[in-house]
């Protein structure tokens, strides 16, 4: 026999090594079990596992003790280790506060007058992990979500809400991104879609948050109450930050604005996309038929605007939806709605940071917002009193209201197409 090779046992043996790696103390009750069933030999129980009969009478040791688990191989003295009561509070606070190595040590200085270094709490934590028993968190009961019919609903009673990052890199190419970043293109489009007309609205942004969020909101909402959409508005959303995600109390003070112009927000649940399906295929849609084949041409913030502009109007306008039996969603919409304003088509992307800056400070939640406001009253009271009355235009008249500083463009935009159309061309959309 060759030292350091295992030799098979001959047929009828139990191999104890390998029965022990599996579970020690189910290996010492088979040795026990086989004992009481051969009259208590301990030679022939030691021949049939392959071990030494000094093992057998160790497992009967163990019996005895009432512990057939392994001993601990921690040293019998150990002058250095922390003092029994000192584990027993870094236990009591660990299970309390939860706190790691490093804040605990400085909770035990401060609170308890106990010098523990982090890397001694390490230990102790590792020591005792069946001690540590946390407290149950109080969890926020998640209200259940609202059933949302899609089939029944009327024009803008469901209008699904989410954000887009236009470099996508399974959409566009690599040739296609770095153009993008070399014009400093804006990462996000902001989309709102009706669910019954497929009717969309589009906006844009740098920034992806709950300033911007909420300010697309508003936008949303003066487009539609200013067209003539006069139901009530149900809005879906995902769990996104910038539409108030985990935050209740956004969530819940976003509830009572918008109900005031008639309108209820609805979550999905989390990780679920196909509760705003259509709005999630229609983004598809927009890299298939807007930023693949056009993004090259856009090299500035302008451009960008004109050609979204070009493209939601071809979108709502001339492009066919087969859920609507391949009519325009326009159209369709003005079946339902024979009253609603037939300029409502003519929809506008704006840059969703510029207005939200513009309209005034938001509570910290921008500070640009803040910033600028702050530097725009700077400058304005750098200006002489005579030119206030005078025909020369300060930066104060020149920012309007969203609604009437985008009419006139609204109607020039009008003009603009029904010309292109009449000459065969509507901005290469139509």
């Amino acid at each position: 026999m060759r030292v350091g090779h295992h030799t098979p046992l001959p047929a009828g043996k139990i191999d104890y090594k390998q029965l022990r790696k599996i579970d020690p103390e189910t290996a010492r009750m088979a040795v026990l079990e086989y004992l009481k069933s051969n009259g208590h030999n301990i030679s022939q129980t030691a021949l049939v596992f392959g071990i030494d009969r000094t093992v057998v009478y160790d497992i009967l040791r163990k019996e005895k003790e009432g512990n057939l688990k392994d001993r601990s191989r921690a040293p019998r003295n150990q002058p250095h280790r922390t003092p029994a009561l000192v584990e027993d509070k870094v236990i009591e606070i660990k299970c309390k506060t939860r706190y790691g190595p490093e804040r605990l040590s400085r909770y035990l200085k401060q609170h308890e007058g106990l010098s523990v270094p982090p890397g001694t709490i390490r230990h102790i934590i590792r020591r005792n992990k069946g001690r540590i028993v946390y407290l149950p968190k109080h969890r926020v009961r998640k209200e259940k979500r609202e059933f949302v019919d899609w089939y029944s609903a009327k024009p803008f009673e469901i209008v699904q809400v989410d954000l887009k990052y236009i470099r996508d890199r399974k959409a566009l190419t690599q040739e296609q991104i770095i153009h993008l970043d070399r014009y400093n293109i804006p990462n996000y489009q902001w989309s709102a879609l009706d669910v019954c007309s497929r009717f969309k609205l589009i906006g844009y942004s740098r920034e992806k948050s709950w300033t911007n969020g909420l300010c697309w909101y508003l936008w949303v909402i003066s487009w539609l109450r200013s067209h003539g959409v006069k139901s009530g508005i149900v809005f879906t959303v995902d769990n996104g930050e910038e539409f108030g995600g985990k935050s209740w109390l956004k969530v819940r003070e976003l509830r009572k604005l918008i109900n005031g112009f008639g309108c209820r927000l609805i979550q999905n649940h989390k990780g679920h996309c196909e509760e705003n399906a259509h709005l999630e295929r229609s983004h598809r849609t927009d890299d298939d038929e807007f930023y693949i084949p056009r993004v090259l041409e856009i090299k500035s913030e302008t451009d960008l605007l004109n050609e979204a502009m070009g493209y939601i109007y071809y979108y709502d306008n001339v492009r066919g939806h087969s859920s609507l039996n391949y009519q325009t969603p326009f159209s369709y919409l003005k079946a339902q709605m024979p009253d609603i304003d037939d300029k409502i088509r003519f929809v506008i992307p704006k840059m969703l940071d510029k207005v939200a800056v513009e309209l005034g400070p938001w509570s910290g939640y921008h500070v640009l917002a803040q910033l600028f406001c702050a530097k725009e009253e700077s400058e304005l009271s750098r200006i002489p009193s005579f030119l206030h009355g005078s025909g020369v235009h300060t930066r104060d008249q020149e920012v309007q209201p969203l609604a009437s500083g985008r009419r006139s463009q609204s109607c020039s935009w009008t003009l603009l197409s029904r010309s292109s159309t009449s000459q065969g061309s509507c901005s290469g959309w139509c």
